[in-house]
């Protein structure tokens, strides 16, 4: 039975002259790759819905035995022109990609994970995005939205907000933030425990409550960046297992 879903449209490819394997974020199905058979020469079907970064609306079914999926036609809902063609937009879509298909979405975690990198491309079409801002906030905002929500405004042992005073650590395997009465105590924090800011923990929660468009007037003083970042590349290899090096994502 054929459905229709919308559809990201992640890595294209031909294995046969006329015919294409599709790779697809959808958020009902996660990642999958689907045939578009007579993709290459169909001028009705998939007009302009077999480039990656497009946003397409696919009726989607399968062959006789069910083993693999079909892409029957498609219409094209936004190709996101401006960051095809600027090569920088284009590096900051690639990067986010390439760390949706390192977490290996599942289905439970589809729906966040298509709605965020779908507003992460409007963002780029509409302002530029940010090479120093755009990767690590995308990847800590979806590790959030997967369900690893951290409070980063009060203390995980005696519920007391943040305030502007320092003394604080953020247990990076626990997700909560110790004050410095808590710490007083001299009852060890287990994991991995970090010294931290109020400011960077507020950088932190606002990023936690933000969305993409939000990202386009970001400003934030260059130690906060510096440690908000650090921790959220903690957070990610801890909680998801991936660590960026060398321009791609690795398992750690």
């Amino acid at each position: 039975m054929n459905a229709t879903e919308k559809c990201l449209v992640l890595k294209v490819g031909c294995f046969r002259e006329a015919d294409c394997w599709v790779r697809l974020l959808t958020p009902t199905r996660g990642i999958f790759n689907g045939f578009a058979f007579g993709g290459n020469r169909s001028r009705r079907r998939f007009v302009g819905c077999l480039d990656p970064l497009s946003h397409v609306l696919f009726t989607i079914g399968s062959n006789k035995t069910g083993t693999y999926t079909v892409l029957e036609e498609g219409t094209l809902l936004n190709n996101f022109s401006t960051v095809r063609k600027d090569p920088v937009r284009t590096g900051l879509a690639v990067n986010c990609i390439k760390f949706i298909e390192a977490i290996e979405i599942d289905p439970a975690d589809a729906k966040p994970a298509y709605q965020l990198l779908l507003e992460t491309l409007l963002m780029l079409e509409e302002g530029g995005g940010s090479s120093e801002f755009t990767p690590w906030l995308f990847r800590g905002k979806l590790a959030f939205d997967m369900g690893f929500k951290p409070d980063f405004l009060t203390c995980g042992s005696c519920g007391e907000s943040v305030t502007s005073e320092g003394g604080y650590r953020f247990d990076v395997e626990k997700g909560q933030v110790a004050c410095r009465t808590c710490l007083s105590t001299g009852k060890p924090l287990e994991g991995f425990a970090r010294p931290i800011s109020a400011g960077v923990l507020r950088a932190l929660d606002w990023i936690e409550q933000s969305r993409p468009m939000d990202w386009l007037t970001v400003s934030m003083d260059n130690e906060v960046r510096r440690q908000a970042g650090q921790l959220i590349e903690l957070f990610v290899a801890y909680h998801l297992g991936l660590s960026w090096e060398g321009g791609m994502y690795k398992k750690v």
